[in-house]
This record gives C-alpha cells, structure tokens and sequence, in this order.
C-alpha cells in the first residue's frame, strides 16, 4: 500500500516538474541560495533567449541591466524574499541578445522540513506590451494637455488680436460720422476703415492657414526643394523686380513631405526678407549636409539656411519670433503668424528651425530636415 503511495507521489512530482518545464508564458527557474540558476523551462527560453544548456550555473543576475547589477538589485530581491518569504519587482530584464523587456518578477523563498531556506523559485512575465501600451497613453494624455494649453493661449491671443481691427472700425466709424460734410476727412476715415478690415481679413485666413496644418504622414511624397523655391520666386517675380532684389539659391535635398505646406514655408521666409528690408534686398538659400555639424545636429540630415540682409531684430527675441501673433517690428505690415506656420510645418516634417538676428543686419533661418528614410 505504502509502495503504491509513494509511486503515485513519484508520479505527482514528474507531472508537476513537466507542467513547469513546458509552461511557455512564464518563466520558471529554481535558483540555489547564491541566485545561482538550478532548472529552465521553456517559458524561460521563450522569454530570456538562452538555451537550458547555456545558463544552467549562471547567476540570475545576468538578466539584469548594468545599472540594477551596480545597485545589486538582484540581491535585494533575494534578500527580501529570505527575509518576507517572497518579494516582487517590476523593471527593465535583458535578453540574451541585448535586448530588453518589462518584467514583473515574484521570487519566493523554499525551505525544508527545519525552515532553512534551501533556494528559490523565480517567476517572470513578459508585461513589455502592457508597459509600452501605458508609456504611449501618457505621452498622449501629455500631448492633450499642451494642446489644449496652447489652444487655450492661441484662442486668447487670437480673440484679442481679432477685436484690434473691429474697435478701429468702429472708431473711424463714429469720427466719420461726427464729421459727414468734410469729405477730405471722410475719405480719411474710410481708408482707415478698409485699412483695418484687409488687416482682419488677413488675420482670419493667417489664423486658417495654421489650424489646418496637420502632420498626417499619409500625404507625405517625396519632394524636391528646388521645384518648391522656384515656384514661390515666380510668386514674387514682380515684388523682386520692382525691389531689384538679389536671390541665389543652393542646389537643394529632396525630403519626404507635403509639397503645399513646404511651399507654405519658404513663401513666408522669402516674403519676410523681401518686405523687412529698407535697402535692396539680399536673400541667400544655402543648403548643407548634417554630417559635418553632427555636434549640433543629427547626422542623417540637412541642413537649409534662409539669411538675408534685412532689419533684423535683438537675438534675445529669437524663441519669441516663433510665437503667434509676436511680432517682433512695427511700421511693416503682417499679422504675426508667418514664423508660427514655419515652426509647426518643420517640425510636423521632423525637422527644427532656428534664427541668428541683429538689428540693421540681417536674419538667418537654419531649417534641419530628416533624410529620406
């Protein structure tokens, strides 16, 4: 009877070993009281990369990044689960090709019929999808809140600027009225109002122009710069001429984009040379590879430089220059969101834009776009 017994509980423990060794969403390993790894089951090999062959003997700590070895977390763990009975971690684990994954670890101590702990039981679980699936809504939910911060401030700035225009109207509106029968001074009134509705005329579609740039990579294409910059010159062919105007131009990159939004851009940086200018202007596009600035710039991209020799402005302004609404001289016509509608279209192309200013000597835009991938 007794032998009967003790085949059954022989039976038991070879089909409790095979259920671990043939488990494949965890894995299992039984480690001695060093954290040296004793067994391997094929969740292990599945998860962790190394043959039961190759690990068998190593310490668990090898699955660990250099940091978390440095701060002999391992052993912690280890400590805690002699000290608690088990202890539990959540953190970045390596594979056995470098790689790394998220891991929820429960390590449970094993004693004997004294109560010696005599090794332990370590269980792991791949949560590398649920931890990515948590990092992505984050960044999302960060993403809204500056949304709707900065729809917040552009709805302010937006309401303030629009009613500019509107108490003029009505100002001029009220002074012409006072004053019906002079009508040199009636015709002064009137030019002032249409003055101040083309100023909100032009704001409205400046303000429509922005809202309805999106960085939908769907309607990228690939996009040859020269085609765009000698298009929005044709534009100004007249304003060059009348100005005598003097433009050179690099040969240029093909990027990957949207052709209407990048002509969007250099219209703005172009006009902006040709109109903040009080002598002849002078407008250089200059065109570099970013693996010769690959201390300020990423290596694997361009490099595109707007400078001409217009009024500038202080280089304290610069991150000012590429806000809404900001603008940064007076006696020059412009609703302020020219260098806005640059910022947003070169960074929803993966790009970045800076600017060098001095007053009375000109300004340089310097446009970094990502190669074709």
């Amino acid at each position: 009877m007794r032998s009967n017994e003790t085949k059954r509980t022989l039976l038991d423990d070879v089909r409790f070993q095979r259920m671990i060794e043939e488990v494949e969403d965890y894995a299992i390993i039984l480690l001695d009281t060093e954290g040296n790894i004793r067994n391997w089951n094929r969740g292990a090999e599945k998860i962790k990369g190394y043959r039961e062959d190759e690990i068998l003997g190593r310490n668990f700590s090898i699955f660990y990044p250099a940091q978390d070895r440095k701060d002999r977390l391992p052993f912690r763990l280890i400590a805690e689960a002699s000290a608690n009975g088990r202890a539990d971690h959540e953190g970045w684990r390596l594979r056995k090709d470098g790689s790394t994954f998220w891991a929820y670890v429960v390590i449970t101590a094993l004693h004997d019929e004294q109560g010696d702990i005599i090794g332990f039981t370590k269980v792991t679980r791949d949560l590398t999808e649920r931890k990515l699936a948590e990092e992505q809504k984050d960044r999302d939910a960060k993403s809204i809140a500056l949304q709707n911060k900065q729809l917040e401030e552009f709805a302010y700035v937006t309401s303030h600027d629009l009613q500019e225009p509107i108490r003029k109207i009505r100002a001029f509106i009220d002074l012409a009225r006072q004053d019906m029968d002079n009508r040199e001074s009636l015709e002064y009134y009137l030019e002032k109002i249409d003055s101040s509705a083309e100023r909100m005329i032009q704001l409205i579609k400046d303000i429509l122009a922005f809202s309805r740039l999106s960085p939908d990579q769907s309607q990228y294409a690939q996009v040859d710069l020269n085609q765009v910059v000698k298009d929005v010159l044709a534009e100004y062919e007249m304003v060059i001429s009348e100005k005598n105007a003097k433009i050179q131009v690099d040969t240029l990159p093909e990027i990957q984009g949207i052709y209407l939004h990048l002509q969007q851009l250099f219209r703005n940086l172009i006009s902006n040379a040709l109109k903040f200018n009080k002598d002849c202007p002078k407008v250089t596009i200059s065109f570099q590879d970013t693996a010769k600035f690959s201390s300020k710039f990423p290596d694997n991209g361009y490099l595109i430089n707007v400078s001409d020799n217009g009024i500038g402005f202080d280089q304290k302004y610069a991150e000012q220059a590429f806000q809404p609404f900001k603008r940064l001289t007076s006696g020059f016509p412009g609703s302020g969101i020219g260098l806005a509608l640059c910022k947003k279209i070169v960074v929803d192309h993966g790009g970045s834009i800076t600017v060098q200013s001095e007053p009375g000597k000109g300004t340089t835009f310097n446009i970094y776009f990502p190669k074709i991938k």
